[in-house]
């Protein structure tokens, strides 16, 4: 009997041991796109061009989403500018997420190798939330970072919808044909700008910009 509860207790620390060596095995996940059934129908294209579901993926995967710039241009075909005189890329494409328990978002994305041209592009991601305190969007732009901007709030949409946006590095847009991997938490994003506040569900991935390859769209727990 000795025997036996001393074979328990050392199968138990085992597998102790193997769960708190971080196997991915035991990684809480909700796996929102990995285009592997070759499809695109989740997706919704607010502006831009139609989504391509593309062989090629991350990771040893086959397949990926992919997505298009979109340089909005007047009739002459000169571009349309902003304030600032910039040019407007008038992509944005929406993954509907629903989920109220996963709050680290996770995804797989590599820009593609383009011909030199004027423009050099930047592109934003980021998810739609409900929150305690209604509807907030939290942002990742490399604009800001090319521009030296700072992470700040900012409000959209007859001002019901605050945007929470943060730099991020242009190596994501410069380094090409390389799948690069991105984290972020999502609940310590939001308190950096709207300290006090709580997520109630992500309901939206989405990307603006181009070109570039998605892959492995998750919401992961801590």
């Amino acid at each position: 009997m000795k025997i036996f509860i001393n074979f328990i207790s050392l199968t138990l620390f085992v597998l102790f041991t193997f769960i708190s060596c971080g196997s991915n095995t035991f990684i809480d996940a909700t796996v929102y796109e990995d285009a592997e059934d070759g499809s695109t129908s989740k997706w919704e294209v607010w502006e831009g061009y139609p989504i391509q579901n593309v062989e090629i993926g991350a990771n040893g995967s086959s397949r990926s989403i992919f997505v298009e710039e979109n340089w909005l241009r007047n009739e002459d075909g000169s571009f349309i500018k902003d304030d600032n005189d910039f040019p407007i890329n008038g992509a944005h494409y929406e993954l509907p997420i629903h989920n109220n328990y996963q709050f680290i978002l996770e995804f797989d994305k590599m820009r593609k190798a383009v011909e030199e041209t004027e423009l050099q592009y930047c592109f934003t991601v980021g998810v739609k939330l409900n929150t305690k305190d209604g509807e907030r969007h939290i942002s990742f732009n490399t604009f800001y970072d090319k521009e030296n901007i700072e992470a700040n709030a900012q409000w959209i949409i007859d001002g019901t919808v605050k945007e929470l946006v943060f730099p991020l590095s242009m190596d994501y847009v410069d380094i090409e044909n390389v799948w690069k991997h991105l984290q972020f938490n999502l609940v310590d994003y939001l308190n950096r700008l709207d300290p006090g506040n709580e997520i109630i569900e992500v309901t939206a991935f989405y990307f603006q910009g181009g070109d570039d390859y998605l892959d492995n769209i998750r919401l992961v727990s801590e």
